[in-house]
């Protein structure tokens, strides 16, 4: 008997996990472009953002995953 999956919390998973790769890939280049500079000068505002930016980007990976896993092995 072959087990089933649901595609469309997969198709939710895969396309949560494309939206948040950006976040991680541009989080640490902004903050060495961005980020860092405006530390030195004292000015932590960018920082906190860029930084909140990378924990959001971190947070739907996890819930990405989660939505995959659901999909294949969630019984309907």
């Amino acid at each position: 008997m072959k087990k089933s999956t649901k595609n469309s919390s997969l198709m939710k998973g895969v396309l949560i996990l494309a939206f948040s790769f950006p976040f991680l890939f541009a989080g640490p280049a902004f903050y060495f472009w961005i980020g860092a500079p405006a530390l030195r000068q004292g000015n932590w505002g960018w920082t906190a953002f860029i930084v909140i930016l990378m924990f959001v980007g971190a947070g739907l990976i996890i819930r990405g995953i989660v939505a995959i896993l659901d999909g294949l092995f969630e019984e309907e």
